[in-house]
């Protein structure tokens, strides 16, 4: 496994690992969450406008394959992608 350093207290972590040992901050691989719920919305978008002129199936049908191959291009776009997330609490 290859390792990464984490930007915040820059101690090693192995990549895939879920959790800093070091500061605790969250480590996040690939696309961002909400990019899929912006991909959902715009493919069941795109499955009612084809569903106005083909059968209701083929809309749905239509829904299922933007979002199925959506997501295929979001992961390959993203799949270098590594974000540290952490909260500092100060009082």
């Amino acid at each position: 496994m290859s390792e990464i350093n984490c930007p915040h207290c820059h101690g090693v972590v192995s990549h895939g690992a879920k959790v800093c040992r070091g500061c605790q901050a969250e480590v996040e691989y690939g696309a961002p969450p909400f990019l899929y719920g912006v991909l959902l919305i715009l493919s069941i978008l795109f499955g009612f406008k084809a569903a106005s002129f083909l059968p209701e199936f083929f809309g749905w049908l239509t829904a299922i394959v933007c979002f199925v191959a959506g997501a295929v291009v979001l992961n390959k776009f993203f799949k270098d992608r590594i974000k540290f997330k952490r909260l500092y609490r100060t009082k």
